[in-house]
């Protein structure tokens, strides 16, 4: 009788399972679902941009010399007219009153007569050509073909780099020591290594471009002047008044340079670069620094030319800034040249440059500072599609789940383009169907039961 009863009792129970099974079984699937249409298909991409601004300029030397001051450091917002970069040009406006004096000399003795004006223009002459041979023997000695400047400017480096070793050893030994024996030698030690210093930064100097310009301007100018000499001596031989004129449109030349005044910033602004520190010798509009105006601020990027392809002027782009804050830009430019360049991986890209106007860009950042840019555009218009993820393998190839009568039904799709996790369906689906958007997270198959 037990044993009946324990044979009844497990029927009992695997009934109850089987009904508990096929109520699970049956029991549908919540997932969620888009409905199929057609759209614009959108390609979303981030670049990063620096900001830029539309107006800025460089501020150049007037007249060659030395920097005495720098009064204001990169980023300070200055007044128009202020002193940025002090020049002492004293020893160029000596040369300027020089030449005229010389000039003076040289219309005087055009005026006179006789044996005594040829003689003062004889003793022009001969310290003109002096000095020009000094400047073309110095010019060959620096930049001619045996020129050493490189040379001496390696040799300088090894100096100071010699003296600067020097001086940090002895540094790390001596320093704190009362013995003055070690002092005296850590004196001499750092004396030295500011001479070597000194003398490098002299032979870069002489070097550079700047200098190599100035002795060039230098020759050029007594060779100007022997000419406009030569020019006076035929004057005097001939009777003739011509190069007295010549010298005064001269002397008015010079005159103009040694009326040029100080630099000064040329608007209210903000100190973008410095381009030159205490003791740097510059030369005639070499550049000091650079000011910009804070009014007008835009974004600049480089962008892959796949991307630039998709741009026009006019697109809209949203900016965000370091601060979390986001601010809108409007495509004002999109150069059409495109230049290689290697990305981070060391992969060559070409890169065409975007330049976007912000609206209160300027109350945020300033130049130089990074937002990401990111721009949506759109690659094809009109086009059926559906999202990335409601894609599954087929039989054939790629299918989805459409939902039909509460059931998941497997339709084998053709795709076409995709960009920014949606993708064009070509053929298999129709508008207004209704696709599984989450087929992988919901485990579902061909048949179950959905809602």
């Amino acid at each position: 009788m037990k044993k009946r009863v324990k044979i009844i009792a497990g029927a009992v129970l695997l009934g109850v399972l089987a009904v508990a099974g096929l109520v699970v079984l049956l029991m549908p699937v919540r997932v969620e679902t888009e409905t199929v249409q057609k759209a614009d298909l959108l390609d979303t991409f981030t670049v990063s941009a620096t900001v830029t601004p539309k107006d800025s300029q460089y501020v150049c030397a007037p007249l060659s010399g030395t920097v005495s001051e720098v009064a204001a450091k990169e980023g300070e917002t200055v007044e128009q007219g202020a002193k940025i970069v002090v020049l002492d040009d004293s020893q160029t406006r000596d040369e300027l009153n020089r030449q005229i004096e010389s000039l003076k000399a040289q219309k005087t003795s055009a005026q006179s007569e006789g044996s005594s004006t040829k003689a003062q223009l004889s003793v022009s002459r001969q310290q003109l050509e002096s000095q020009l041979k000094q400047a073309q023997l110095t010019y060959r000695q620096l930049y001619g073909e045996e020129g050493h400047a490189e040379q001496l400017y390696r040799v300088a480096s090894e100096n100071f780099d010699t003296a600067n070793v020097a001086y940090w050893k002895a540094f790390d030994e001596y320093d704190g020591s009362k013995d003055p024996a070690k002092q005296s030698v850590l004196s001499s030690l750092e004396g030295a290594r500011a001479a070597a210093e000194q003398a490098l930064v002299e032979a870069d100097n002489n070097r550079s471009e700047s200098t190599k310009s100035y002795y060039e301007s230098l020759i050029a100018s007594y060779e100007s002047q022997l000419s406009l000499l030569d020019g006076s001596v035929k004057a005097v031989n001939t009777g003739t008044s011509a190069s007295g004129q010549q010298i005064d449109l001269q002397m008015q030349q010079v005159q103009e340079e040694l009326d040029k005044t100080a630099p000064t910033s040329p608007t209210d602004g903000v100190v973008w670069e410095i381009l030159v520190k205490n003791g740097d010798y510059v030369t005639q509009n070499q550049p000091l620094y650079r000011i910009y105006n804070t009014d007008q601020m835009t974004l600049e990027a480089d962008v892959l030319d796949t991307q630039a392809a998709l741009l026009k002027e006019g697109d809209i782009a949203t900016a965000e800034l370091a601060d979390g804050s986001e601010l809108t830009g409007t495509v004002s430019f999109l150069s059409p040249v495109s230049t290689q360049e290697l990305s981070v991986l060391g992969i060559e890209e070409n890169r065409s440059k975007v330049i976007l106007d912000v609206d209160g860009l300027s109350e945020k950042m300033g130049a130089g500072h990074q937002a990401d840019l990111t721009f949506s555009v759109v690659r094809k218009e009109d086009v059926l599609q559906i999202p990335s993820s409601a894609i599954v393998p087929g039989d054939n190839g790629d299918a989805v789940y459409v939902k039909a009568g509460g059931k998941a039904v497997l339709k084998e799709v053709e795709l076409g383009e995709q960009s920014g996790g949606r993708s064009e369906v070509i053929s298999g689906l129709e508008e207004g169907d209704q696709v599984v958007t989450n087929p992988y997270d919901t485990g579902i198959k061909k048949g179950t039961h959905i809602k």
